[in-house]
């Protein structure tokens, strides 16, 4: 189906996309787990990241969002293998960097929040826009590409919530939730080679 891989990519590939599966699971489990224990957040007044100040969460999803930006940096340097137009895979890895610098820089620590949260949506829009304007290769590419185009779109939207309510987290979910199931079905793809 893709272009001829040899044993060894065909390995990275499938560690690739086992880590694509399990991103998001491991960052559900742990938004999950720091929403049950906050009784306080209420989506249209807070931010996701609200939750990686407060003591009671902020060890479960500061490492959340570190642990979901190493499968998702191993993740994008997989997709690389495959894609022809890596630039969207590359970007894909910037946006894992951020994710990771998101758990590493909480809110405390104000400017590095920012930039990594920033780059984080940012890298992510723009290289789920790439993957989907420029996936052609194969049959499989192309209906990961318009599913990443569909998303981007949807995530260009989301902003409209900015202007609704008082916190992000409404916008950030949308933006970035769909992106990690993407992942996890493109995932799924790769280790079957």
């Amino acid at each position: 189906m893709w272009y001829y891989i040899t044993k060894r990519q065909s390995t990275i590939t499938r560690i690739a996309g086992i880590c694509g599966i399990f991103i998001p699971v491991v960052i559900f489990i742990c938004l999950g787990l720091s929403l049950i224990s906050s009784p306080w957040f209420i989506w249209t007044q807070h931010a996701l990241s609200d939750l990686g100040i407060q003591q009671n969460t902020a060890v479960i999803f500061n490492n959340g969002m570190i642990l979901g930006g190493i499968l998702a940096l191993i993740f994008s340097l997989g997709l690389i293998t495959i894609l022809s137009n890596r630039i969207g895979a590359y970007l894909l890895a910037l946006s894992s960097l951020a994710l990771i610098g998101i758990g590493l820089f909480p809110e405390t620590i104000f400017v590095l929040h920012f930039f990594t949260s920033a780059s984080f949506f940012v890298f992510l829009v723009i290289a789920l826009l790439i993957i989907g304007l420029t996936s052609k290769k194969n049959s499989f590419e192309r209906k990961i590409g318009i599913f990443a185009l569909v998303l981007a779109l949807i995530a260009i939207s989301s902003t409209v919530f900015l202007f609704h309510f008082e916190g992000i987290a409404i916008p950030e979910a949308v933006s970035c939730f769909p992106a990690f199931v993407w992942c996890s079905i493109v995932g799924i793809k790769m280790t079957r080679g």
